[in-house]
């Protein structure tokens, strides 16, 4: 019975069947091709809005490419971490993770204790430089130029004797130099100024010589005074005097004080030579040999 049902009514159907079969793939192919019409218009639309933005968003230029070879990774001016990607219209700007900088040696990224980079920093008041002060040149004084002296055309030297009187004249004369001897000391003599006598005296026990009006060894002056030196010996003078009374003994005067001295055993003081001599030969004061 089942067979001659399905022989009976089985084509009918199958293609019942086989036409509800071809109804529903063509719905799934029209929705199918229903949804990608949508997918490609949206795509199109994002494209379009793509294309239309575009040079807005990425058209932007970058100072860094400037000098940069294309496709090449470059610092950023405005952050250690920040980079430029440089190619073109397609340049874009990107930015290292927190604690990394760009690195432009490498081209990547790397710990910021491993780069020099200096943007990030605190930018401190620059220093205003003093200016330098020039350094003070002495000033070079000129060297003083000597006055200039005529010189005459010949000068006449004149050899002017002294001249010793007894007495200062009450005028000088220019021509002529006076001088005193002194009749209490053989170092001492006077030398006349302006009609006034100034007191000088020979040196190195030296003797006023009257007759050549200069100081001279005492052999060749014979100073012989009026009465003995004993109380003579002056503040200012250095010398020597003869014991009035003992040949071998004799006076030293030096600065006002007169100390008696002693010549060896057989000489006695020799009043020209100033020195101690052989007694036999000593011209004594007063002529007198008397030890």
């Amino acid at each position: 019975m089942h067979v001659l049902i399905r022989f009976l009514f089985g084509s009918s159907i199958g293609k019942h069947q086989a036409h509800k079969c071809k109804g529903t793939v063509a719905v799934r192919a029209q929705l199918r091709n229903q949804s990608e019409v949508n997918r490609m218009f949206k795509s199109s639309l994002l494209f379009a809005l793509v294309f239309i933005f575009w040079p807005h968003v990425n058209a932007d230029t970058f100072e860094e490419c400037s000098d940069a070879d294309a496709e090449s990774f470059v610092s950023s001016y405005e952050s250690c971490q920040a980079y430029v990607y440089c190619d073109g219209d397609d340049s874009i700007l990107g930015q290292c993770d927190d604690g990394q900088y760009f690195d432009p040696e490498s081209g990547t990224c790397d710990d910021a204790a491993n780069v020099s980079c200096f943007l990030d920093e605190v930018d401190e008041p620059p220093v205003e430089e003093q200016p330098e002060e020039p350094a003070v040149q002495p000033t070079e004084e000129p060297e003083p130029t000597p006055p200039t002296m005529e010189t005459p055309a010949q000068v006449e030297v004149v050899n002017v004797a002294p001249i010793v009187k007894p007495s200062c004249p009450q005028s000088d004369d220019p021509s002529q130099v006076i001088f005193m001897a002194n009749n209490e000391s053989c170092t001492d003599y006077y030398l006349c100024y302006h009609g006034h006598a100034m007191q000088m005296q020979c040196t190195n026990q030296l003797h006023f010589n009257p007759i050549t009006g200069q100081c001279d060894y005492p052999e060749n002056v014979h100073c012989a005074l009026d009465e003995p030196a004993a109380h003579k010996c002056l503040p200012h003078m250095t010398d020597f005097f003869p014991h009035p009374d003992k040949c071998s003994y004799f006076y030293y005067c030096i600065k006002g004080f007169l100390t008696l001295q002693q010549c060896p055993f057989y000489y006695g003081w020799d009043i020209e030579r100033r020195s101690c001599v052989q007694l036999n030969v000593a011209k004594c004061y007063g002529s007198s040999r008397r030890a």
